[in-house]
């Protein structure tokens, strides 16, 4: 057994306790309390890490770090203009990719995979686009799962992708990362498509994840058609022989018309809805990544938080890929929703979804998330240089927890990162 010391423990989903101790027996929580509660009759090792708090690892619920040296390739390439708009981006980071072969993408896929541990990310939602790197999943610790994405509005393009997915649900979890599937979008794959695969994840209970009402582009083309999309990713993508008729339908429509909205695809962005779309994605029990620095750096809108808040969908946040965002800090993307959002959310709940909402919608409900007897030894270590009194705490993390770096990060009781306790 070893009793860990701090002088707060934040275990999310109930109240931060002062001189806070959490004992680990065999790689799980056995019991959270007050150091003085928990030193009584103890006989085993004891870490205390003095002035700092205990809490959660971080759960990136969407990224993609394959894309973790996209600013590198940028620029060796030359090709740094900034993007005018979403359309101009999209185009903008398959000009860059498209020049990267499997080996690039496998050295960047394991930076990310190293950032994201020492940024005190425990849990990550990944997007794959190149079956052959997953092998770097192999030697991180983090949990979570790899989506491999499925896109194309052609059969020919997005059929062997599909049938790629099935081959990598059928051979299962990579280290601690479990299988899923990324239908992209609604405007980049086939209406077949998105179909098939939204049937077969109901009925073999796949885990999915979809971008979705990201951008404005995205809702013209769906419900008029033309636009941005049609007119220039269209001829790039090789898609404009086979451009459908618009639906005539916003995102939320379109998605729900193909059998998409359930509480198995994990949406994420969700910037273009209205009134009546929150509702439905309510009424669907689905949850939803927000990524308010890349949309914010995209220029696509903000994500009606409060609406959300008050219909009662379950919120989680991504920091999306280092194309659109600049870092893969969690904390710097906490700090970014608390400045975008403001008192339309309490830092509890902004903390929530940076740690158990994340978890519960990576299929890590009961292991990760939360600090409670029963679960896994997943903890980190945040330093306080100046600590803010306990009720401040929570207010605290969200706005300035991204100053310093975590001094340990505990993913099934073994120490990911130099500790700064003393045992």
């Amino acid at each position: 057994m070893t009793l860990y010391l701090a002088r707060y423990l934040l275990p999310v989903g109930a109240p931060p306790i002062k001189d806070g101790a959490l004992l680990v027996r065999n790689r799980r929580i056995a019991a959270i309390g007050c150091r003085r509660e928990l030193l009584s009759g103890f006989r085993g090792r004891l870490v205390d890490f003095g002035a700092a708090v205990l809490l959660p690892p971080l759960v990136n619920a969407h990224t993609h770090l394959e894309l973790t040296h996209f600013p590198l390739w940028a620029e060796q390439g030359g090709d740094q203009q900034p993007a005018a708009d979403f359309v101009d981006w999209l185009l903008y980071v398959i000009r860059i990719k498209r020049q990267m072969n499997p080996a690039a993408l496998s050295a960047s896929l394991e930076e990310g995979l190293r950032r994201s541990l020492r940024f005190g990310t425990g849990a990550v939602g990944d997007i794959l686009s190149c079956a052959p790197i997953r092998r770097a999943y192999a030697a991180s610790p983090l949990y979570g799962r790899f989506f491999f994405e499925v896109l194309g509005r052609r059969e020919s393009a997005w059929r062997p992708a599909l049938k790629e997915a099935q081959r990598l649900f059928q051979e299962g979890a990579i280290a601690r990362l479990q299988p899923g599937c990324a239908p992209h979008a609604s405007y980049s794959l086939a209406a077949r498509g998105l179909r098939e695969i939204f049937a077969l994840g109901r009925c073999r209970r796949w885990p999915l994840t979809t971008h979705f009402a990201e951008s404005p582009a995205e809702s013209h083309w769906l419900l008029h058609g033309g636009g941005g999309l049609a007119a220039r990713l269209d001829p790039a993508a090789g898609w404009r022989a086979c451009l459908p008729p618009p639906p005539g339908r916003n995102p939320t429509a379109y998605l729900e018309g193909l059998g998409g909205l359930y509480p198995g695809n994990l949406l994420v962005h969700g910037v273009q809805v209205n009134a009546r779309d929150v509702q439905l994605l309510a009424r669907r029990r689905v949850t939803l990544v927000l990524c308010p620095r890349s949309n914010e750096r995209l220029g696509v809108g903000q994500a009606p938080v409060a609406r959300y808040r008050a219909a009662g969908v379950k919120l989680a946040l991504g920091t999306d890929s280092l194309a659109s965002n600049d870092s893969l800090s969690m904390w710097d993307e906490l700090a970014a929703a608390r400045r975008c959002y403001g008192p339309k959310l309490s830092s509890a709940e902004l903390l929530a979804m940076a740690t158990r909402n994340g978890a519960d919608a990576l299929g890590l409900k009961g292991e990760m998330g939360t600090l409670r007897a029963g679960f896994g030894a997943h903890f980190q270590v945040l330093p306080l240089r100046d600590p803010p009194p306990l009720r401040e705490l929570e207010e605290f993390l969200c706005s300035h927890g991204c100053d310093s770096l975590p001094s340990a990060l505990y993913l099934a009781g073994e120490e990911r990162l130099t500790s700064g306790g003393k045992s």
